[in-house]
């Protein structure tokens, strides 16, 4: 038998000044999504274990615009995202 959940939106859903990481996605989720959307204009940074950079490397990675990630079901930290741009929106779903 599954176990129900509920999705919802995250924690926040654009980046307020550009260049400082926000949580999008509390520790211990079941699972969920980060979407950069089709028409940004800019990479949307991931970090799952960390503060995310504004560059690839290490935990933090990329999405173009149009790229989806899939939320770590069970992780024992928060994700964050980044990007340059102040006002950078983006969709985050968990459950």
């Amino acid at each position: 038998m599954t176990t129900p959940v509920t999705p919802g939106p995250g924690l926040v859903s654009q980046i307020a000044t550009g260049g400082n990481p926000v949580e999008v996605i509390p520790a211990n989720p079941n699972g969920g999504f980060i979407t950069n959307p089709a028409t940004a204009t800019e990479t949307l940074f991931v970090n799952p274990v960390t503060e995310a950079e504004l560059a690839a490397g290490g935990t933090t990675f990329g999405l173009a615009p149009g790229q989806t990630w899939t939320v770590i079901p069970g992780q024992t930290t928060a994700t964050t995202v980044n990007a340059a741009s102040s006002g950078h929106g983006f969709s985050v779903i968990y459950w």
